[in-house]
């Protein structure tokens, strides 16, 4: 359920999108408007109706229709097609742009997200030098319940909040495949100030790995049943050994012939394409917690790279 502050923000872009246009907003308008942000899921007409109607019975099926309509078109509420022939509308504002699985037994949508399909569209779309306006995909069948012969309808999830979920597994992974990389690091060099400097990243990784797990520890303290939650935002976890290479091909990275000048090159490669991996995979999406959870990764990222090429220009002004 949207919570209050993120209600009254919506209320404030539909009154200036009225008020924009010379209308106003009436308490009709209002009650309609709150009762959709308040629900989850597909809402069509005739449901936001029943549910309008047990704050006020005076309003109409017309009054609501032509609601739901204003808020598509000012960006608060999305237009879908489940394939039942009914029309119906799902959160917009600060959502990242998603797709669906619609069980055709159970009208079920299953929404999800996945960079590498948008990678994909853009390079299809390039290929014929054509100029989208807008896309969509829903892929139609039936769900796993459904094929089980259960017609029980599954619980419906903040997208948001999974979105972020499945951010903070991203973000986890990462740091703690930089926690094996540079401990095997501190273990292979010879040079102790670049050690230490290796040592002092590992520690950074540590912290940011305790800070996450105590945010996901939060995330699921309040809503248990988000880990079962389908996966929202599907991800390549393979890209992650082209950025922070598994303690086995560490060890394979760093010869321990090699100088410490050409470790911290390695590890400065490595921080500034996992800063660029994640600072692009963010600005794929609108502002939501997931995208922030990425942001906050990919600058603590760069912080890590200056931290390293402070040692590295150390070691070549010494040289020289």
């Amino acid at each position: 359920m949207t919570d209050k502050k993120a209600i009254a923000e919506q209320l404030g872009v539909f009154a200036t999108y009225l008020r924009d246009r010379g209308l106003k907003m009436t308490r009709q308008r209002e009650v309609v408007v709150t009762a959709f942000l308040k629900e989850e899921g597909h809402l069509s007409a005739d449901e936001l109706f029943t549910v309008v109607r047990k704050v006020d019975s005076k309003i109409g099926l017309a009054t609501v229709f032509r609601t739901l309509k204003t808020l598509t078109d000012c960006g608060l509420a999305r237009e879908i097609d489940l394939g039942d022939g009914r029309a119906r509308f799902e959160h917009d504002y600060k959502q990242p742009h998603h797709h669906h699985l619609i069980c055709e037994e159970c009208q079920t949508a299953i929404e999800f997200t996945s960079p590498e399909f948008e990678r994909l569209q853009e390079k299809i779309v390039s290929q014929y030098e054509f100029k989208p306006t807008r896309h969509k995909l829903q892929i139609f069948g039936l769900c796993k319940r459904c094929q089980e012969q259960r017609r029980q309808k599954p619980k419906v999830y903040d997208s948001d909040k999974v979105f972020a979920r499945d951010a903070l597994r991203i973000a986890m992974a990462t740091e703690e495949r930089g926690i094996n990389f540079y401990s095997t690091a501190a273990e292979m060099v010879e040079d102790k100030a670049t050690r230490g400097a290796f040592l002092e990243m590992l520690d950074e990784e540590k912290s940011h790995l305790r800070d996450l797990e105590r945010e996901w520890d939060k995330m699921v303290g309040d809503d248990k049943e988000i880990l079962q939650a389908p996966v929202f935002l599907h991800f390549d976890y393979d890209a992650l050994d082209d950025i922070f290479p598994s303690r086995k091909n560490a060890k394979k990275a760093l010869d321990r012939e090699m100088t410490s000048e050409e470790a911290l090159k390695i590890a400065m490669d490595m921080e500034l394409e996992a800063h660029n991996f994640f600072k692009q995979y963010a600005e794929r999406f609108n502002d939501t917690r997931g995208r922030d959870i990425f942001i906050k990764f990919a600058d603590e990222e760069q912080e890590h790279y200056d931290i390293i090429k402070k040692e590295y220009d150390r070691l070549r002004e010494a040289v020289s």
